[in-house]
């Protein structure tokens, strides 16, 4: 992902939560619904997850840090079992690093949303690793 990329995922969150109209690439307005749509990709695949993680560190939207963490909460929960017990801990590791590091600028539903995050990182590594009960 790119900041071009950030610029659009940002105007598309807008789009979503507030009704602000963004327009596509072709000049277009985009509805709710699209916005929806169009985001709800990020879900769709494991490979994502660097590009959700892109959008916590570098988007200064709130609204695009919320999706960006229901996102990988969605990733985490379906593709589980795809991971190894060292990338677990290393995601669980950046989520609480994340948190700690910008909790207190951050909204507090996007806050939450991480912490539920951790929570099911938490339960579902829970007999993988001893890391996961400290």
């Amino acid at each position: 992902m790119d900041a071009q990329q950030l610029i659009q995922v940002e105007a598309l969150c807008e789009t979503l939560y507030t009704g602000k109209t963004a327009t596509s690439e072709t000049g277009e307005p985009i509805s709710r619904a699209d916005a929806q749509a169009r985001l709800l990709s990020l879900q769709s695949s494991a490979d994502y997850i660097p590009q959700c993680q892109y959008i916590l560190d570098n988007s200064s939207s709130q609204y695009a840090r919320l999706v960006a963490s229901n996102s990988l909460t969605e990733l985490i929960t379906q593709h589980w079992n795809s991971f190894t017990v060292p990338q677990r801990i290393d995601i669980r590791n950046y989520v609480l690093t994340y948190l700690a590091n910008n909790g207190p600028s951050l909204q507090d539903f996007v806050v939450m949303s991480l912490i539920k995050l951790v929570c099911r990182i938490t339960k579902l590594g829970w007999f993988d690793d001893p890391t996961h009960r400290e």
